[in-house]
């Protein structure tokens, strides 16, 4: 029987004191299952036969699921989907940053669990167009996507009228450079990472500039186009924001901050002590901060830190080695991709 779902997705069964990791499986199926990987503490499994569903899972509403590898989660209805990525969390911080005592998590729901999706990477090669299949190169050759909201599926539409030649993977987006939230229009620039669920863009700006509080001085480190940058200006006296992609530019028209063009891991030993910040917001890549500038931050000993992270093991790492001088104050969980297992996070942290 499958117990539970892992950080990657899977389901976690155990046989005969083996943990066995089972893809597109459902907490409490009961599955025929054929093992393709053993490790020395683990293995790998494929379902041949569900030969008892689990209350959670359901029909999924995607011809191309099982093929694809665009989602990992359709087969779960949203409810099973965000409790296991509150699970994923905790465990996370428990287990990694040995976080004893946690405030109770809270959740943030998509609007809406399909068609949400404004920007996609599709795969390409002889004429066929789509995305790549599970655990391999291979393209599927997908018409229409359930999750990609209507104007990212006019893009999809537009490629496949005319696949590009060659073999090669592009992005797609639903937007143009130059999009409004909030009331306000941030430039972003072609090559910028922009998080991919629109519906919830202005509430997920909202929850973390609402976490940043107010003050005198605010440090943005990893700001990219500036998602947060000018909504902190209105709340603190003096904002320097850093970024060392090319997004920095976008973040210089979007907001009225101090832009510092440089990586962060470079800029923040040599200026954060002296900057003296009362917060630091930090939304750094998948592979989390740089050592150098976890302690950097230790040493300017801020009041608050809001992490917003999209691994959250990386982050559960970096809270860890931020150490005894901040304590977790707020954990908020985003379902912001759903029908996959992705999980978006914001920790603020006091310190002590």
């Amino acid at each position: 029987m499958i117990e539970r779902l892992a950080a990657g997705g899977d389901g976690i069964a155990r046989v005969d004191g083996l943990t066995v990791f089972v893809p597109r499986a459902a907490p409490g199926d009961r599955v025929r299952a054929r093992i393709t990987r053993v490790e020395r503490r683990f293995a790998r499994a494929e379902i041949e036969a569900v030969l008892t569903p689990g209350p959670a899972r359901r029909e999924p509403p995607c011809p191309y699921y099982g093929r694809c590898g665009g989602c990992s989660w359709l087969h779960l209805d949203e409810a099973e989907q965000s409790r296991a990525r509150v699970v994923i969390v905790r465990e996370a911080l428990q287990r990694i940053a040995r976080v004893e005592s946690l405030p109770e998590i809270e959740r943030v729901a998509s609007p809406t669990a399909l068609a949400y999706r404004s920007r996609a990477r599709v795969a390409y090669e002889r004429g066929r167009v789509g995305f790549r299949a599970r655990a391999s190169h291979e393209i599927v050759d997908v018409e229409q996507c359930a999750v990609l909201d209507s104007a990212t599926e006019t893009e999809l539409a537009r490629v496949r009228a005319r696949p590009p030649r060659g073999s090669g993977e592009l992005e797609i987006r639903g937007y143009g450079e130059r999009l409004e939230i909030a009331g306000r229009v941030l430039a972003v620039g072609p090559s910028a990472f922009f998080q991919a669920n629109r519906p919830l863009w202005e509430r997920w700006q909202a929850v973390v500039v609402e976490a940043c509080g107010r003050g005198e001085r605010a440090c943005e480190l990893y700001c990219g186009v500036g998602f947060y940058t000018q909504a902190l200006v209105a709340r603190f006296a003096r904002v320097v924001a850093v970024e060392r992609s090319p997004a920095a530019r976008d973040a210089r028209v979007n907001a009225s901050a101090e832009i510092v063009e440089a990586a962060c891991e470079d800029w923040a030993p040599r200026e954060l002590a002296a900057f003296a910040p009362e917060l630091v917001l930090l939304n750094p890549p998948r592979t989390g901060c740089h050592q150098s500038v976890l302690d950097a931050i230790r040493t300017a000993h801020p009041r608050c830190i809001v992490y917003v992270s999209c691994e959250v093991s990386t982050l559960a790492r970096d809270i860890a080695r931020l150490g005894s001088d901040f304590r977790v104050s707020r954990i908020i969980v985003f379902d912001a991709l759903p029908q996959t297992h992705h999980v978006e996070v914001v920790a603020v942290l006091d310190s002590v």
